[in-house]
């Protein structure tokens, strides 16, 4: 069972001229590693004049696409500590779809673009991954590197990463 971290992370969230970041971990077995698991693989990339949610919706996008192709032959779990991409993915996606990708009251739906493509990974028939909610903040390992990826931490990941003896591929 692969497990996929993901989160998203923007400063000053709101501001015209903010950035943010996304990140995601993946995690696979590994009965040789005092973990158990040893990371797979590490994505991470920044944007300018961002939002906190989009960056959140560019990770689980960038988490769908690897179920589809580096774990297309492996059961994956998702899991990020955004409850709005867990939402929109196992529940108002449908609606949204269903009435014309708007809200009720004709609201405009934010990110449209990305969650469209996120749509496409909605209805395939027999998918290999779920989406699921983590605590975040809360020392789950696979959501702290993908936060530290999120907010390009990377000296602080690479402190984390030895403090818990994981091995890291880079």
């Amino acid at each position: 069972m692969v497990e996929i971290y993901t989160d998203g992370s923007a400063l000053n969230n709101g501001d015209i001229n903010n950035c943010g970041g996304f990140g995601v971990c993946a995690l696979i077995p590994d009965e040789n590693s005092k973990s158990g698991f040893r990371i797979d693989k590490m994505i991470w990339d920044r944007e300018e004049s961002t939002t906190n949610n989009r960056m959140e919706l560019m990770a689980l996008l960038t988490a769908l696409e690897l179920t589809q192709t580096e774990y297309k032959y492996d059961q994956c779990i998702i899991k990020s500590d955004s409850a709005y991409c867990v939402n929109m993915f196992n529940d108002w996606i449908y609606s949204w779809q269903r009435n014309g990708w708007v809200r009720p009251k004709n609201a405009e739906i934010k990110n449209l673009d990305l969650i469209q493509k996120i749509w496409d990974y909605c209805i395939i028939n027999y998918p290999n991954f779920r989406v699921e909610k983590v605590k975040g903040h809360s020392n789950i390992i696979g959501n702290v590197i993908a936060d530290y990826l999120a907010t390009d931490n990377i000296d602080k990941l690479v402190i984390f990463l030895k403090e818990n003896d994981i091995e890291y591929p880079f």
